[in-house]
């Protein structure tokens, strides 16, 4: 088994690990309980999630119940906004991170272009799902069936810089806890693909 691959199911491992430890102190926490929509929304996004193995039930509840919003959300509409905002404040605490890790980072390492190149990758993460949101938002149909693509799209392009991002960090040290948090996101752009691909479905 490639050691990519090794590294990346020991990342998932941990996280379902955290999901499932997280979930049951849910309550202590102040974290809203899994109401029907946000549990009936996470099991269709798994069916409709376009790609290959995708993130499991428990992660998909637990990023929507890290945000308060998940629980008036109304419709299927509602909770993609709330993960986009939860992208969204995932991707700026990181980029946030980078910006002191080059702060520390001494010149002329192999580390500083590749967080400076995660740094310009996050921000333009954050720029594209601006622009997600907006358009998600004002969607008002389409019977021509293109651009609910458009939006499912328009989301999941964020795996690129994403992954690029990814394969830099590989087996540098020092940046673990990037490294993990990279692979969350990578999970959460999941959830959105598969919450998005399900309201085309119901559209």
């Amino acid at each position: 088994m490639p050691r990519t691959t090794i590294i990346f199911s020991t990342i998932l491992f941990m996280l379902l690990a955290v999901v499932i430890t997280a979930q049951s102190s849910s309550s202590a926490s102040g974290k809203p309980k899994a109401t029907k929509l946000m549990v009936e929304a996470c099991k269709n996004a798994l069916i409709n999630y376009p790609y290959g193995d995708p993130f499991s039930q428990e992660f998909c509840l637990s990023t929507l119940q890290s945000d308060n919003q998940s629980a008036e959300a109304k419709d299927l509409r509602a909770l993609v906004l709330v993960v986009i905002d939860i992208l969204k404040s995932h991707f700026t605490a990181a980029g946030g991170k980078i910006k002191k890790m080059l702060q520390d980072a001494k010149k002329g390492t192999v580390m500083m272009p590749v967080l400076s190149f995660c740094e310009v990758d996050y921000d333009h993460v954050v720029r594209r799902l601006n622009v997600c949101q907006g358009l998600i938002r004002d969607y008002q149909g389409d019977k021509s069936g293109r651009q609910p693509l458009r939006l499912t799209h328009c989301v999941e392009m964020s795996f690129t810089p994403l992954n690029k991002c990814s394969i830099g960090l590989e087996d540098m040290p020092g940046v673990e806890v990037l490294s993990k948090e990279n692979v969350e996101l990578q999970f959460m752009v999941q959830v959105n693909t598969g919450l998005l691909a399900s309201y085309d479905v119901h559209d």
